[in-house]
Parts: C-alpha cells; structure tokens; sequence
C-alpha cells in the first residue's frame, strides 16, 4: 500500500472499546450516492457479478447455490481460501447482508450488511456496516485494520456505483508508453500530495478529515480547483485508484480513475489508465473523457521523456 493512506489512518481515532482484543464490533458509514434508490439497488441483481467486481476475491468459485440467499463463494485471501455466503436480499427494504464462513487471518467473524433508502428521486441514502471480531492480537496492528476497514466502507459504497456504470458499459481504457524510468513516473502518480502529473494544474491542497475517514485533495487550476479522493494505492503492482463526485467539466455525476505504472525498460514505462464514470443525464460523457484523457497522455508523455 501507498504511504498517503496508512499515514492518514495513524492520526484517526479509535475508541478504547473498539480496540480491545476478542471484542465484537461495528463499523458503519452512510453515504448520499448520485443516484435512485432503484438504480442503486440494481448493483444487487447478480451476486456473483458483484463479487467478481469487487476487490480482494481473486479466483473465485462457487461452493454452493445459484446467486440467491444462502449461496456460498471461496475465494483467495491473504494466502489461504476463504468461504462467504450470502445470507440476506430482502427486496422490499433494499436490504443486502454477507457473512462469513468460518474465519480468516483479520477476522474471527464477519458480516457485512447494506441498507439502501430513498434519499431524493435522483439520489439514495447508502448505509454499509460491517459487525466482527478482528482476528490481530497485536495491537498497532489492531487498530490499523480497524481503521482501515472503516475507511473501506465509503470505497465499497461506491464500487456499487462503478459496477453499474460497468454494466452500462461506462469504462474507458487507456495506455501510453514514456520514455523515462518506472521509478520517475511512479513517484509523480503516487505523491497525493504533488501535482506533476496532473495537466494545467498549479497546485494541491491536502485535506484530511480524520472524523469522516476521509482522505481528500484540492488540486487547483489557476482560478478553479476540484476534490479528489484517495480511493486505494498499491505497489507491486503500482497503482493508484481517485474518485470524485458530480463534475460538470467532466459531465459525471460520479468518475474512479485507476492510473497502473509498468515497467518495460529501465528507460520506458507504460501507464495505463482506467475511467469508470456515471455519465449526468443526457450527456455523452464518454466522448468527452476520451478526448481528455487523449490530450492528458499525450502531455505526461511529453512531460516525463527524459
């Protein structure tokens, strides 16, 4: 994982109850997504799609059931297989709950429920709680987990949203070979609180919100600027993954950008790029990003040859 994120996570606050060892807890956030309640909930129709989608279920099988309450999956993790079942889809409350089977090498026990509510005819109230007993003895380890697992809650909230937009077929792909190190590329993308890879941009104003979980940016362009947020970033592979919300310049009510640095040379590098957007009503925001995004790699191209 990238520094920003675990940095951030160290100057959150845990309660002393929460991190006691062996003691169940809950973790819960709400978010107002930027679309219907129906819309929302239709993330839900395939479980298998969902689960494929979603990160962190790499090889994924099924053990029994046929995508309804009471179907069970095993998949990879954290080097040892592990077995989740579906154990509620209620319909009328928009009610979606997981658990899983047996233990893993963070929890003892897990359960994952989502709660879907009317906000506004164009918007949902999102509720995902996750209720277990973390599985760390250490303690510094503990309460990073902890953290970590309560910052993931918005992050899982609104991958439903990219899954629909991946259903809609709303993702762009994109990739460009520089001519420079992977290391010179890959410290510009992977610094939250730098720029250089950023067009037009002229400067960055880090926002941390530890009360809210929420690790943000301001990149600034001239006399306007937007807030990003960091969503996760890896090394080994080096990935970086932002989102933001309504973006009328972009024409999205709601944009994950993924950039992958590649090593293919001790002298070029490939980035490739991944756009999954909710277009605003009407618009076609698909043509727009990719003339964007075109122009943008072709500058960080030009920017970074060396």
């Amino acid at each position: 994982m990238t520094q920003a994120l675990p940095e951030f996570l160290k100057t959150v606050t845990i309660s002393q109850d929460d991190l006691e060892f062996g003691r169940e807890i809950t973790v819960t956030h709400t978010e107002v997504v930027p679309v219907s309640a129906d819309v929302y909930w239709s993330g839900f129709d395939d479980y298998f799609r969902l689960q494929e989608f979603v990160g962190m279920h790499e090889n994924m099988t099924t053990i029994k059931g046929e995508g309804g309450v009471g179907t069970v999956i095993e998949f990879d993790f954290l080097g040892g297989r592990t077995q989740e079942e579906l154990v509620q889809k209620d319909e009328a409350t928009k009610t979606w709950a997981i658990a899983m089977l047996g233990s893993n090498p963070l929890f003892t026990t897990y359960k994952a429920t989502v709660k879907v509510d009317n906000d506004t005819s164009e918007t949902a109230k999102v509720t995902m709680s996750i209720t277990g007993i973390v599985a760390l003895s250490d303690h510094d380890k503990r309460k990073a987990h902890i953290a970590f697992t309560q910052y993931m809650l918005r992050n899982r909230i609104n991958e439903i949203l990219c899954l629909i937009a991946d259903k809609k077929g709303e993702v762009l792909h994109f990739e460009v070979d520089v001519d420079c190190s992977l290391q010179k590329l890959w410290d510009a993308v992977n610094d939250w609180a730098g720029y250089t890879w950023v067009m037009h941009a002229t400067g960055v104003e880090v926002v941390p919100d530890q009360p809210n979980y929420d690790l943000r940016r301001k990149v600034v362009f001239g006399p306007r600027s937007m807030e990003e947020r960091l969503v996760m970033g890896t090394e080994n592979p080096n990935s970086l993954e932002y989102e933001f919300g309504r973006n009328d310049n972009m024409r999205v009510l709601h944009y994950r950008g993924k950039v992958e640095v590649q090593k293919i040379s001790d002298k070029k590098t490939k980035a490739k790029y991944t756009s999954t957007f909710l277009p605003q009503p009407g618009v076609d925001a698909k043509a727009n990003i990719k003339a964007l995004m075109e122009t943008r790699l072709k500058w960080i191209q030009d920017t970074f040859t060396e």
